[in-house]
């Protein structure tokens, strides 16, 4: 069997197990989404993969529904979304915070899990018609002072960006996170969170 092929095959795996959580593949339901699993590549604040390679983009039901509605509000005006990151295992969320908690940037599992790791959550940025990355205020996961105000970045395409992401987002019920402009949380779980999902319950084998 070809490594594509096992690849796919383990995803699948994945998603069917998943669904028992109500964590659906998004790329199944938004086929039109640009991908970039950042902790699926070295790009991160690790250096290193923290995703195996057939990683499945999934997201709680409810959550990828909005993802829907927010994708063809995009399209409409010549927009589309790419995801950097959805669910996430928490057993991930546990080296982050250890490589990165001191950014302030991940959340400690001691004191709460992040809303990622019970797939309500997304990280996103904004492309073109082709699917190509939009300038943004920000690279992904970079620090951010939580008092800086995005209205402070000089360039004016990035503010105009990220202002239509966050009008889309929020008209389909995802807040953005003040601080992080690329993270958008499910509105119906900021005050009800969700069960979080373990890589092993859902039979992802981590590197």
């Amino acid at each position: 069997m070809s490594s594509s092929r096992q690849d796919a095959v383990q995803r699948q795996a994945v998603i069917q197990r998943a669904a028992i959580y109500r964590l659906v593949s998004v790329t199944h339901s938004v086929p039109s989404l640009k991908i970039d699993l950042r902790y699926g590549t070295a790009d991160n604040i690790t250096q290193r993969p923290l995703y195996p390679r057939y990683m499945p983009v999934l997201l709680h039901e409810s959550t990828a529904e909005r993802v829907k509605v927010a994708q063809a509000a995009l399209q409409a005006r010549g927009y589309g979304l790419m995801i950097w990151d959805a669910w996430r295992p928490p057993e991930v969320q546990r080296e982050l915070y250890a490589q990165g908690g001191k950014t302030g940037l991940f959340l400690n599992p001691d004191t709460g899990w992040s809303r990622h790791c019970g797939g309500v959550s997304l990280d996103a940025t904004l492309v073109d018609a082709e699917g190509r990355p939009l300038k943004m205020p920000t690279s992904f996961d970079e620090n951010m002072d939580p008092k800086r105000r995005l209205p402070q970045v000089e360039n004016a395409a990035a503010l105009q960006h990220v202002a239509l992401l966050h009008e889309v987002m929020r008209a389909a019920g995802l807040m953005p996170l003040p601080g992080e402009w690329w993270h958008f949380d499910d509105i119906d779980f900021l005050h009800h969170p969700v069960r979080v999902v373990w890589a092993k319950e859902v039979g992802l084998k981590l590197p």
